[in-house]
């Protein structure tokens, strides 16, 4: 699965959002930082698909 990006509006706060499957790590991961800031990721590291796409769909809604 290729690198996916979103940009998500949470209320006052816009946020991108990368996600996917790690072909060199072999591990799901979704890494979120706030629009306009160029440090501060947040990148967390998944070994299953289902807690995976568990923790996206909150991101994404």
């Amino acid at each position: 699965m290729p690198r996916n990006f979103r940009s998500v509006n949470k209320k006052s706060v816009q946020l991108d959002v990368f996600y996917g499957w790690d072909v060199d790590v072999k591990q799901w991961f979704i890494d979120v930082k706030m629009t306009g800031f160029t440090g501060g990721n947040l990148i967390q590291w998944f070994n299953s698909e289902s807690n995976y796409k568990k923790v996206l769909k909150n991101f994404l809604v």
